[in-house]
């Protein structure tokens, strides 16, 4: 033995290399930095004092006193680092439990209010059981079926039209209020009641339908002039939509204009004396003629084979249209020659304003 006893040489916790920081350098996170770059982090240390103590306190190096051999640098906890592959973050979580270091907390948000997989599945049934419910409820129960229905005609409720009342009996009745098409039962009253110019379908719920119907308004008083056996002619008033249907037989409205129509059989209700163009043809040009020239049209007379109106002037003198071409070259026409033709003082007995030329426009006159 000598005089000196030989000190043995302690590891320091100096010896043992820095664990390096979790997160890449070229990380654009400004929490991915070194831990040692850092001066502001908070770490935990196994010295509570003395100046070896703080050293290894701003260092960040805590002794874990269960494992002499281990130093370790702790960082403060931080968001999950989105550029980590699952790699790294599997390595990562690894080394952690390796050094003891609890793993790092996610985000509040990320685990706050999430239901347990119980509450889930009771969540999940309990919205199946409220949309097989409804479903029953709608499609197997009576609840909903349509038992009654109400007809409005006008803003007036009627029920004494028997055509109605069985279309609507036919296709309502039993039908389910959710799921009833109201386009079929449109189709066909409009079809069968021609009289009928708009059909509105509401629903009222639980078990109700309101039709309401909108009828065409009346347009002219039809002057039906039947020729007898004898020779003679009987004269018949009707009352026409703008349609032109039939709807009122032995009556007039003398605010309407008056058009009289040769046959050999009187009409009935219903029936069309001329097709919706011509009515619409002769009314307009009966009003257009009164306007331009100051006169009033007491009657017009529709010749069907010919295609021609007649418009019968308060001057008691007639003027032909034909009804197979535009009415306004023909209004202008007469306008044209009126510094020749003075309509309101010469006595005539007819103008003829049918006849066109490529060269000249002729106006044919007779006087009385």
């Amino acid at each position: 033995m000598g005089l000196f006893r030989k000190k043995k040489n302690k590891k320091s916790l100096f010896d043992k290399p820095f664990s390096r920081s979790f997160h890449s350098r070229n990380s654009r996170n400004p929490h991915s930095r070194d831990i040692r770059h850092r001066p502001d982090a908070r770490h935990s240390t196994g010295q509570k004092g003395g100046l070896l103590g703080s050293i290894l306190s701003k260092l960040g190096i805590k002794k874990n006193r269960n494992a002499k051999s281990h130093a370790t640098i702790t960082e403060t906890a931080t968001p999950y680092n989105p550029k980590l592959t699952f790699l790294d973050r599997f390595r990562r979580q690894k080394r952690l439990r390796k050094t003891g270091t609890n793993l790092i907390t996610p985000p509040a948000r990320l685990t706050q209010n999430k239901p347990s997989r119980l509450r889930r599945i009771l969540l999940v049934l309990l919205t199946l059981f409220i949309i097989s419910g409804s479903v029953y409820f709608i499609f197997f129960t009576n609840y909903f079926e349509i038992n009654q229905f109400e007809i409005y005609e006008e803003g007036t409720q009627i029920t004494n039209n028997l055509k109605l009342n069985e279309i609507a009996t036919k296709n309502l009745l039993s039908q389910n209020l959710l799921l009833f098409n109201d386009t079929a039962l449109t189709a066909e009253i409009l079809t069968q009641n021609p009289e009928y110019s708009s059909v509105t379908v509401k629903k009222i719920f639980p078990q109700t339908i309101r039709l309401e119907v909108g009828k065409y308004p009346v347009a002219a008083n039809i002057i039906d002039l039947i020729q007898s056996q004898d020779g003679l002619k009987i004269q018949k008033k009707y009352l026409v939509n703008t349609n032109g249907m039939i709807i009122m037989e032995n009556d007039e409205n003398p605010e309407l204009p008056y058009i009289t129509v040769d046959t050999t059989q009187a009409y009935n209700l219903n029936d069309f004396p001329l097709d919706q163009e011509k009515l619409d043809y002769i009314i307009k040009l009966t009003n257009l003629f009164e306007e331009k020239f100051g006169l009033k049209i007491v009657e017009a007379n529709y010749l069907k084979k010919a295609r021609e109106v007649h418009l019968h002037t308060e001057k008691d003198f007639n003027v032909w249209f034909d009804l197979t071409k535009d009415m306004l070259p023909q209004i202008d026409k007469l306008k044209k020659a009126l510094p020749k033709l003075d309509i309101y003082k010469t006595p005539l007995q007819y103008i003829d304003l049918r006849i066109t030329s490529a060269n000249a426009e002729k106006v044919i006159y007779k006087r009385r």
